[in-house]
């Protein structure tokens, strides 16, 4: 073969490997955004994996969003991976939030909780063996994302058989709005008397 023609494979081989070299950067740049969501590791990664399916194909619809569980070794661990930008929104516990919000310099926002945690003596007085719950996110997160969530949330209602099947793996007769009052006193213990 001559010299020439050698040159001429080599440089359609080099626009080739660039070609498939912007393609990838391409794709990995503008892929499709995935909300990384994690929970309090209480039971094992597979049943909570099971437990949370419902409610994520549920919120991917909602919010327009690909959602992806990344299960977490213990709280600390969520606490880390949520003020390292690594988790997106958790479902956490008051003593959790309280350490996520000061690891983060208080940019952790707790969206929704349960309707019993906002009712219960323990909205403002922590009780032993007893934690409030909350899907919290970051502040960096887009505050039209952070709405759309919430109102997911808030729309989920035992009379609907897909929420009643969401709400009972989540063990959550429904959700409501965070008061300000209430994660104000979070993470402080204050013994009740009887």
């Amino acid at each position: 073969m001559p010299r020439y023609s050698i040159s001429i494979r080599v440089k359609y081989l080099l626009i080739s490997l660039a070609i498939v070299a912007a393609l990838i950067l391409y794709a990995s740049t503008y892929a499709e955004p995935v909300l990384r969501v994690s929970l309090m590791p209480d039971e094992s990664p597979s049943m909570l994996r099971r437990k949370l399916k419902p409610l994520t194909d549920y919120l991917e619809k909602k919010i327009g969003m690909k959602i992806e569980f990344r299960p977490v070794s213990n709280g600390d661990a969520l606490v880390e991976a949520l003020a390292s930008h690594k988790l997106d929104i958790v479902w956490i516990d008051s003593d959790y939030l309280s350490r996520a919000k000061a690891r983060s310099n208080d940019v952790i926002i707790p969206l929704v909780q349960r309707e019993t945690d906002g009712k219960s003596p323990s909205a403002f007085i922590t009780r032993p063996g007893y934690h409030d719950y909350f899907w919290a996110v970051s502040a960096a997160m887009n505050m039209d994302l952070r709405e759309k969530l919430t109102n997911a949330f808030l729309a989920l209602n035992m009379n609907n058989a897909q929420h009643k099947e969401i709400l009972k793996l989540q063990r959550v007769s429904r959700y409501i709005p965070i008061r300000t009052e209430t994660t104000a006193n979070k993470g402080r213990r204050v013994e009740s008397s009887p």
